[in-house]
C-alpha cells in the first residue's frame, strides 16, 4: 500500500508559506475541539500541535492554551510517535 501524502501548505500571519506534515488529527469530545499534530517539512524531529478550527471557507490553527489540553495533547503526541516507531 502507498503511504498517504499528508503535506499541507499553510500561510503564516506574515504572509509567508510553509509546508507541514500532518501526523494526526484528533477530535476531542472532552474539550470539544479538534487538534492537529504536525511537523514542519524541513524538521521532522520537532513535533507541534495546534487547535484546528474550521469555518465555511478555510481552516486556521490556534495555540493550545490550557494546561489540561497541553497534557492531553502531549499524551497523544507520545501515542503517535510510538505508533510510527513500530
Amino acid at each position: 500500500m502507498d503511504k498517504m501524502d499528508n503535506k499541507l501548505t499553510i500561510t503564516i500571519e506574515n504572509g509567508a508559506r510553509a509546508v507541514i506534515n500532518v501526523l494526526d488529527i484528533i477530535d476531542s469530545y472532552v474539550y470539544d475541539k479538534t487538534f492537529m499534530i504536525y511537523t514542519f517539512d524541513n524538521d521532522n524531529q520537532t513535533i507541534f500541535a495546534s487547535v484546528l478550527n474550521e469555518d465555511d471557507t478555510s481552516y486556521s490553527l490556534d495555540k493550545i492554551t490550557s494546561q489540561e489540553e497541553i497534557n492531553y495533547i502531549n499524551a497523544e503526541i507520545n501515542r503517535v510517535v510510538s505508533e510510527q516507531e513500530v
